[in-house]
Parts: structure tokens; sequence; C-alpha cells
């Protein structure tokens, strides 16, 4: 009987083991490298992993710098370089956008703020604010969406 138990003891402890380094190699929201993929409202975003973040606007928004005296629409936005501001993206079609469409921000969450679900990865983060509001920052540049206009 002893020796019945120490099996079954042995047998739970490497399943143990075993479920526990299954959870630590897949449990880490963002282990592998490449893009964190994630939507805020209309908006479809990237985070790759140079911390470049990217975001199909699901149409033309205004956006309004504050060195520029009107609006410009855009249908995508990106934050690519620590000399340029949030600017259009010139890559052909969407993407910032998998096929099928991109998981809700809450569902790729890097953490809770004080607003709304965040995403933190390669040195960008995304979050969703006060009033709806969606703001992203990377390379010392950041923009927010808030009631239709983009503010970079």
């Amino acid at each position: 009987m002893k020796r019945m138990a120490n099996m079954v003891g042995a047998v739970l402890g490497t399943a143990a083991l075993t479920a526990a380094a299954v959870t630590f190699s897949t449990g880490i929201a963002h282990a592998d490298p490449g893009p964190v993929f994630f939507n805020a409202g209309s908006a479809n975003c990237a985070i790759l992993d140079d911390g470049t973040v990217g975001c199909d606007l699901g149409g033309p928004v205004p956006v309004q710098y504050s060195f520029l005296p009107v609006t410009v629409k855009m249908n995508k936005i990106v934050i690519s370089q620590p000399w340029l501001p949030a600017h259009p993206s010139t890559d052909p079609g969407t993407p910032y956008t998998l096929p099928g469409g991109n998981p809700a921000l809450a569902d790729v969450k890097s953490g809770d703020g004080q607003w709304g679900p965040y995403v933190e990865y390669a040195g960008a983060k995304c979050e969703a604010g006060f009033h709806g509001s969606f703001t992203c920052s990377s390379k010392g540049r950041s923009w927010t969406w808030f009631a239709g206009v983009i503010s970079a």
C-alpha cells in the first residue's frame, strides 16, 4: 500500500511540475517575439518588437497637431521614430490588423490603469483612458484619440 501511495505521489508530482512548466512557458503575456495586436474601438493596432506602434483607424480620422492650424485626416497612424511625431502610415493595406480582426485590448492587457486596461511592450504603451479616450506612446512621442479627433 505504501508503495502505491509513493507511486501516486510521484505521478502527481510530475504532473504538477509539467503543469507549472507549461504555465510558465505559455503564461507570460508577451514572451515570444513578434507584434502584439489588439483593438480599441474601431482602431486595430499593433506594437512591433522595435517599439513602433501603429493603428488602422477604420476610416479617415482628423488629426490635430499642436504646430498646425488645421487638422489632417488619416486612415492609419504610427509612431516609428523618436524625431518624428505620430504620422500617417504609408504601409499598404491594413498592416496593423490581423485577418479576422484583432483581439480586444482587455484580452492582451499587461495591466489595468486608472481608467482601464493597458498594454506595454517593447517600450511602447497603449491604454484606455478617461471617458473612452485611447492613448499610445512610444519613442518619446504620443497621441490621444478623444471625441473623434486625434491629438498628436
